[in-house]
């Protein structure tokens, strides 16, 4: 049984810990730090680095501040499992400011924390697409971007030009007074490309006669650990889902070599699982205290991300991780709407991300 994550750098917790493990977080930065400036783990493959080296170190950068500004938000209106992908909802973003202008144009640059320079922002998401899309004997890493335009809404050819070249998209004009048939063609295209993991992605009544846009980032990634699990060292063991409480739970076991960190100013412990042959990183964010969480997410609102990767070492550790599954749905318009992105316009667009991944062994 493999590891699948069928939305990559993507952000999620757990509200359940095993002796301090509080909070899980994947950490999208690391994709795009780790190509960027070339570097690998002690031992692992080389990879060269992105055509716009600079344009990605700084979209990556954006990227970490969004992160922490959008998991703030939603933290503090969700309670439980919180799951969601940074670079699908970037993607999706970055296409519609491609065609954003004036005030709307300003808002998304500084939600996103962008370049003023469009042009740069476009290369880096070109680089990245384009880098996911290369195929690989040791995973599995799929990203489609896809636009559906309202006919009632002229696409101009200098966006659709954008979205081809820079996002490797395909924009489609549809008829959204036929809601239904749209949805059930964008939800058939989300599951081919997720390899069937992600169903049902636009519920029903999502759509209607007034949408006048849907932007689809589907990701799907299937991989294996660098350091895999045996199987046989599975034990139930104690999870806490509070301070007091907690649940027996199938826990994989590994002692070997890998990048740690542990952070004093945050109260927590960082460690990275590579995959194999990839770019690709699992990041696990663990506070020190059993019921530290809400004070490592209040500090994770200010914390560097790029800077907490370059602290990683690499060092004998013994991890006990759980097997487990989650499968998240969001909407995303009324949160982006409070940090002030896309305006009136969201709406009448249609973002509600979808995640799923599941843990295991290999």
């Amino acid at each position: 049984m493999e590891g699948n994550v069928s939305c990559f750098s993507a952000v999620y917790r757990l509200l359940a810990i095993l002796t301090g493990v509080l909070l899980v977080v994947l950490l999208s930065v690391v994709v795009m730090i780790r190509g960027a400036s070339g570097s690998h783990r002690s031992g692992g493959p080389s990879f060269p680095p992105y055509a716009h080296h600079e344009a990605v170190t700084s979209l990556a950068a954006s990227q970490n501040r969004f992160t922490c500004d959008l998991y703030t938000k939603l933290a503090e209106k969700k309670s439980g499992n919180l799951f969601y992908s940074p670079f699908s909802i970037m993607t999706a973003l970055g296409m519609t400011y491609a065609g954003a202008r004036g005030n709307t144009e300003q808002e998304m640059r500084s939600v996103m924390h962008l370049s003023d320079d469009k042009e740069v922002v476009h290369d880096a998401f070109m680089d990245v697409v384009s880098d996911m899309k290369i195929d690989a004997g040791d995973y599995e890493l799929r990203t489609s971007n896809m636009a559906y335009v309202s006919n009632h809404l002229p696409l101009l050819s200098q966006y659709d030009k954008i979205l081809k070249e820079k996002y490797q998209s395909t924009a489609k004009t549809v008829d959204f007074d036929a809601s239904e048939e749209v949805r059930q063609e964008i939800n058939a295209a989300v599951e081919k490309e997720t390899n069937s993991r992600i169903k049902d992605l636009i519920p029903s009544g999502a759509l209607n006669s007034l949408t006048r846009m849907v932007l689809v980032n589907a990701v799907y990634f299937k991989g294996l650990w660098a350091e895999q699990f045996d199987k046989a060292d599975t034990y139930d063991r104690e999870f806490w889902t509070s301070n007091t409480e907690n649940v027996k739970v199938p826990m994989m076991y590994k002692k070997s070599k890998f990048r740690i960190f542990f952070d004093k100013d945050l109260g927590a412990t960082v460690l990275a699982m590579d995959y194999q042959g990839s770019r690709l990183s699992m990041v696990f964010v663990l506070p020190d205290k059993r019921d530290g969480l809400a004070e490592v997410e209040s500090k994770l609102a200010t914390t560097d991300l790029s800077e907490l990767h370059r602290k990683l070492r690499e060092v004998e550790v013994e991890v006990s991780l759980p097997r487990f599954k989650l499968e998240e749905t969001l909407d995303l318009v009324d949160t982006l709407s409070e940090l002030t992105c896309l305006g009136s316009q969201a709406k009448t667009t249609c973002l509600s991300p979808k995640c799923f991944i599941k843990l295991s062994w290999k």
